[in-house]
This record gives structure tokens, sequence and C-alpha cells, in this order.
């Protein structure tokens, strides 16, 4: 989508990316340019590679002399700072700065608090993923709430399809990252209760991640192990195949994870497949009351929907067809990121 807006604006750009491979091109209006970003382990080390980074960038960014700066709400506040004043910031936000629903509290929390509300003070419009991450910006910097723009994911109209008549729910799929922040062993704990009273049950786990092998671990133990599959890193094409078999995705999302969005979700309605959510997970407000959602980090609460939706099929199915009746905001490209790129360039 950036590709396009610049292109139908008659524009140039810059795209400055960490991976060293780069597209090969031969279109005048863009160049790459490959700044890798080191992460090494120890705090100290870590942040020195942090100002390493922001250097050689801003030292790209001088050269080349943009107007507009598109920046993600992760770019190091040095890099931010030191942009020069005559060039316009846009923020393109698609994680959250805090948890849904908690605020910070710690000290650690509150200090990038304050030091995130200074530095916004340089972004001068903004497309934000969620509308609680639009919620949180203005949190941050109020003044901005005529400028910011909530985008609305798109998918391809073909993977549109009709709700499956289904008896009852069977079908348990988790699509993400495997790491702990993500919820995996909650669900598979909450998963390992609801299946010994429905063991007609399955559960998939698509995706790879820091846990992939400590899950790989605590299946093999599991007493219902016979009853789940880990199903690895998918392409885009496998992610629709897995969400046409699923009957309902699950995202435990824990409360230590600033989720953004779960596009998944998303993906998910397309299919007319019901969600299950941690109350930390901000699609809910693109499927209200078509999902059901769980109190995060409470397994209990977890396992307590699995066997709700397990024990009633009228449940499911009227999950299932509210999605059926509100899908099309997810085909209408006027509420797409690229679109909403477009709002702030303009605003």
């Amino acid at each position: 989508m950036f590709y396009t807006l610049v292109e139908k604006l008659e524009a140039m750009a810059l795209v400055i990316a960490e991976p060293e491979k780069l597209p090969r091109h031969r279109d005048p209006r863009f160049r790459f340019i490959s700044v890798p970003r080191a992460r090494p382990p120890g705090r100290i080390a870590y942040r020195k590679a942090g100002l390493a980074f922001s250097w050689k960038v801003l030292r790209e960014l001088r050269k080349y002399e943009p107007h507009i700066v598109l920046l993600g709400v992760d770019t190091p506040w040095l890099l931010i700072a030191s942009i020069p004043k005559n060039t316009r910031i846009i923020l393109t936000a698609h994680t959250n700065f805090w948890p849904m629903g908690l605020k910070p509290v710690s000290l650690k929390a509150r200090i990038k608090h304050q030091i995130a509300s200074v530095l916004m003070h340089r972004v001068s419009a903004g497309v934000c993923t969620s509308e609680e991450t639009r919620r949180q910006v203005i949190e941050i910097r109020r003044d901005l709430i005529g400028s910011l723009y909530t985008e609305v994911p798109q998918v391809l109209s073909r993977f549109l399809k009709p709700p499956r008549q289904l008896e009852r729910l069977r079908n348990i799929l988790f699509l993400g990252r495997l790491q702990e922040e993500k919820g995996v062993y909650d669900l598979l704990s909450a998963f390992e209760k609801a299946a010994c009273r429905h063991p007609d049950l399955t559960l998939s786990f698509a995706g790879k991640g820091e846990a992939d092998d400590g899950l790989r671990q605590r299946i093999a133990a599991s007493p219902v192990r016979n009853q789940i599959r880990m199903l690895g890193q998918l392409d885009a094409q496998e992610v629709h195949q897995q969400l046409e078999r699923a009957d309902v995705l699950v995202c435990p999302t824990r409360s230590n994870l600033p989720e953004g969005l779960a596009l998944v979700v998303v993906e998910a309605a397309v299919h007319a497949v019901p969600a299950v959510l941690s109350s930390v997970v901000p699609a809910k407000e693109l499927v209200e009351n078509a999902c059901i959602e769980f109190p995060a980090d409470n397994i209990e609460a977890l396992a307590s929907a699995l066997m709700m939706l397990a024990d009633d099929a009228g449940k499911l199915h009227e999950l299932q067809e509210r999605l059926a009746v509100d899908r099309e905001k997810f085909f209408d490209r006027s509420l797409s990121w690229g679109s909403q790129l477009y709002s702030a360039f303009v605003t």
C-alpha cells in the first residue's frame, strides 16, 4: 500500500530497512538502504547498539533530506529527537504503549510514558492499527486527536467464506508467534481441562517462536497429547486453509504484552470463525458481539469459555451468524492503512 500511495502521489521515497537483502527494482521513485540493527544481550550493550543504529539512520536521512518521515512506535527516541525540525513526522502505530485496559504504574513504565509524551510532540499526524492504539496515542499527546486515523485491516475478497454448518465445537486453533506472552502455555493448560470433559476436541498451534521447544515438551507430557498438533510456520495460503478447518480461534495474549491488534482475528472473521480473546486483545472492537472475551492470564476463565462453546452449539452458531453479517468493512479499501496514511499526509 505504501508503494502504491507513493506512485499515486507521483512522489519519491527512501526506504530504510534492517534486512541486508533488499528488493531489486528499476523504479527510480524508490531507493532502498539497509541499516542492520544489532540487539546484543545486556542492557548497556543493547543501548550502545541502539545509539549506533540511530546515528546511521540519521546520517542517511540528512543526506536524503525528506519532507516527511514515517516512523513506528518502536523507533529509538534519540532518532526521533534528532530529525530536522523542518521535516514532518508521521507515526504509524502498529503496537500499543501498554496492554489494553492496563495503565503504566511501575516507575520504569511511568518514566517511559513521560519520555514518549515529550518526544511525541515532534509527530504531526498518524495512522493507528486499532482504536485502542489511537486512544493511547491521544492520552500521550491529546492535541493529535484530529490528526490520527485508524485503519481497518483489509483481506482479499477470494478468502470470503460462508459460515460452515457445525454440529458442535471440535477444532480449536492458535495462530501467531509462539511465545509465553502470547499465552500459548495458558491455552495448553486450559485446553487440557476442557479436553478431559470433551475428548473429541482438538487443538492446533500454528506459528514459530522462542516457546517452540518448551511447548513441544509440554505437549509431549500432556495427558491429551494425541489431541494436539504443532503445525509450524505457515504461509498466507496455509493460514487460510487452517482457518477453513477451524471452529474457533483463540488469542490468549497475556497482560504483559501490549498487543496492537491481533490481525488473525480479522482473518478468522472473514471465514466466519469466531474468536475467544483475552481482555488485552484490541481486535475485539472489530468483531464486537461476535467473540468471547475472558480476563487475561486467567486459565480457569479460558477453560470455561472453551467448555461453554463445546456444550452450547447454539452459541457457536450465533457468533458465526453475527460475523457473517458484519464483514463488509474488511473489504472496504477506503478504510485501509494506505487510505488512512493518505489522510495523514494531507492533514
